[in-house]
């Protein structure tokens, strides 16, 4: 299902809203591509609001192996979870990342002055509940073509929320490396379905371009209905 593209995320604070958060204590910074901004079991008592950028959040394993769990893009609130002040998972910007930065110590502040911060930490825990049930979902029940299909269409729908879609394709960011470790595959297979989907007359994946070629039909063969991105 497709029918709710003019609607806006709750979950993300609008350009008019930038001023209020900077005054609420957050401050603006600027992370070069590649950045480990918090390392899995560091100390994690800062919360984020992306102001530009792409940052990723993941899960690492022994032996150099990661889960990508999602990707942060502009508007999204990162708040590293925490056992006992350290974070299980390692928030990285996968390109040149622009945050809105506070302590936890801060945010918590803000969300007693101000009930828009505190909708939005509640909105936060429902939106990133909904991303990780299709998240597991996809590596753990849609097959290898599905669930390319249906990640890179919601990170379609995600960006044009917040205006970064122009002509049905939006710039990516993520090699084939990248989509692997966030589909459970191996970048070979990854390579492989993006040449099916092509071939289908789905979608393009080129030169770091996604392409959405006819949007019915792969929204129909993704089993991929928007409304979990906004509710």
């Amino acid at each position: 299902m497709t029918g709710n593209e003019n609607r806006p995320s709750s979950t993300r604070l609008d350009d008019d809203d930038k001023d209020y958060v900077k005054a609420l204590g957050f401050a603006l910074r600027r992370y070069p591509a590649e950045t480990a901004i918090v390392d899995q079991g560091q100390h994690a008592a800062r919360v984020f609001i992306i102001e530009s950028g792409w940052g990723c959040i993941s899960h690492n394993l022994a032996g150099g192996q990661r889960q990508i769990l999602d990707f942060a893009l502009k508007g999204d609130v990162v708040l590293p979870h925490s056992f006992p002040g350290t974070a299980p998972e390692t928030f990285v910007a996968q390109t040149d990342l622009a945050v809105f930065e506070a302590s936890t110590k801060t945010f918590a502040l803000a969300t007693a002055k101000s009930p828009r911060i505190a909708s939005l930490f509640l909105e936060t825990l429902v939106h990133q509940r909904a991303l990780v049930a299709q998240h597991l979902t996809n590596v753990g029940r849609r097959s290898a073509l599905t669930r390319t299909a249906h990640l890179l269409l919601e990170l379609r729908t995600r960006l044009e929320r917040v205006g970064g879609v122009a002509r049905n394709g939006y710039s990516c960011p993520l090699t084939q490396y990248d989509l692997a470790d966030a589909l459970g595959l191996t970048p070979i297979h990854v390579n492989r379905m993006l040449r099916e989907l092509r071939e289908r007359k789905l979608l393009e994946f080129r030169q770091g371009h996604v392409r959405i070629l006819d949007r019915e039909r792969i929204a129909k063969f993704a089993g991929f209905d928007d409304r979990y991105i906004d509710n």
